[in-house]
């Protein structure tokens, strides 16, 4: 399977699991660790000629963006026990995400070892500048056909 198609793949396992997200209320909160996971298998163990540091930044992109659309369309009533349930279970999805990529940056025998230990710093640096701006997101948030 080539890169782009395995890419394309994992994107598409995030958008299914927005959509079971806004359409299904938990499940899409439930199923965000398994989402991450396979995302993640799809992009380390398929794209094996992408740089390091590439590969860090797709996997990082599609957990970001799994969270974004998360917190913003996902059903229910957008309250912080909602928002720490979905924290929780990112967190729960981001440990062996962050192992799976380890797995498949140090696997890389031709990238230089700053390449890949700058990939592996970025993961989690990244991803907590992200949280921190973004964790509260989508509070508040209600949709038409819920005002009751």
């Amino acid at each position: 399977m080539t890169a782009r198609k395995s890419i394309l793949i994992a994107a598409a396992v995030i958008v299914v699991n927005l959509l079971l997200g806004h359409f299904f209320a938990s499940t899409g909160i439930m199923m965000t660790p398994v989402a991450l996971i396979i995302a993640t298998v799809l992009v380390v163990l398929n794209t094996k000629n992408l740089r390091p540091i590439s590969m860090t930044l797709t996997i990082i992109g599609l957990i970001i963006i799994h969270d974004i659309g998360l917190k913003l369309y996902a059903g229910g009533t957008h309250d912080r026990q909602g928002l720490g349930w979905i924290h929780l279970m990112l967190i729960i999805g981001l440990i062996p995400s962050y192992i799976l990529l380890i797995g498949g940056v140090i696997r890389n025998k031709k990238a230089p070892l700053a390449e890949k230990i700058i990939s592996i710093v970025i993961f989690p640096l990244i991803l907590a500048g992200h949280l921190y701006l973004f964790s509260d997101l989508g509070l508040g948030r209600h949709y038409w056909y819920d005002w009751n």
